[in-house]
């Protein structure tokens, strides 16, 4: 078998894998909903809700830019594209990542890009530096939560030093890997700088990401601000990190009920994750919408 066919076959178990845990957590939210139903049906949103939500909904479609940012500072390392495009691939191919695949906003974006001065190859690069880019932003948001102690109560079996000791091997793998560039020769740092902007970026979505999860929980709720979003946080990256998964659809809010279960509120916490999903379904929505009307016109032969 050649490497070629091995890079296939690993990547078809891959999304199998992904599919077996997406049908899992799907089946055991299943368990759940019915288990705690009696709770969750007696929930009656008021107007002030619904407009709370929807307040929440249009927040995180602004989120949204913060990727949509990181996203253009991704494409200048390889090219001189102007911010109204990169933010229109971004925002108007956002939905697509609900389509089965997970892969389908991806495909668009260096659709949208191409033949704007940019090689396919260098568009395949910069959509795997966007891959690695914003779950990175995640683990840092984590990092940083699971350093302040604000994830002991949902992640009792890491101690504190052991999320300093986390931070410290990534902080020295990276300095290690900076130092050894060097002195091969390599000029990275305009490179790593635009990088860093891009990993800043990211860190910020995910701690606003974090924030309207546990605003959406304290409609229902009290509970810990910062280790709420930490959840949210986490939780988000199993599902970007879950091949097969559509947007990260059950796994998220399986690994979130799962969370923040040891806060004995698991009525409130399958609420919060399905409101959740509402709330960034509908804002993934209004990006779409802002991004088709404001620069579906963008002119690509100017770029």
């Amino acid at each position: 078998m050649t490497a070629l066919a091995k890079r296939a076959s690993l990547k078809k178990l891959a999304v199998w894998l992904g599919r077996c845990l997406l049908l899992a957590a799907l089946i055991f939210l299943a368990f759940e909903l019915r288990k705690h139903w009696s709770g969750i049906s007696e929930w009656r949103p008021t107007g002030q809700d619904v407009a709370f939500l929807f307040g929440l909904a249009l927040i995180y479609a602004l989120t949204l830019l913060l990727l949509a940012e990181c996203w253009h500072w991704i494409l200048k390392l390889f090219g001189n594209l102007q911010r109204k495009l990169a933010y229109a691939s971004f925002l108007i191919t956002q939905v697509a990542k609900y389509l089965p695949g997970n892969v389908a906003h991806l495909i668009g974006r260096g659709l949208y890009v191409r033949g704007n001065g940019l090689k396919d190859g260098q568009i395949v690069q910069a959509t795997l530096l966007e891959l690695a880019i914003i779950p990175l932003g995640a683990i840092v948001a984590i990092l940083i939560l699971g350093c302040a102690g604000q994830l002991s109560s949902v992640l009792p079996f890491f101690p504190v030093w052991l999320w300093w000791l986390g931070s410290a091997t990534v902080l020295a793998s990276s300095a290690v890997g900076i130092v050894f560039s060097s002195r091969l020769g390599l000029n990275l740092r305009p490179f790593l700088l635009d990088l860093s902007f891009s990993l800043c970026l990211s860190i910020l979505f995910m701690g606003l990401l974090g924030a309207i999860f546990a605003a959406i929980f304290l409609m229902l709720s009290s509970a810990p601000v910062a280790t709420l979003a930490g959840s949210a946080i986490l939780s988000w990256l199993v599902g970007y990190l879950t091949p097969g998964s559509p947007g990260g659809l059950g796994t998220r809010e399986a690994t979130l009920f799962a969370l923040l279960s040891s806060l004995q509120m698991q009525d409130a916490a399958l609420l919060a994750a399905a409101l959740f999903r509402l709330v960034t379904v509908l804002g993934d929505l209004i990006a779409f919408l802002a991004g088709w009307f404001l620069f579906r016109n963008t002119d690509k032969s100017k770029i």
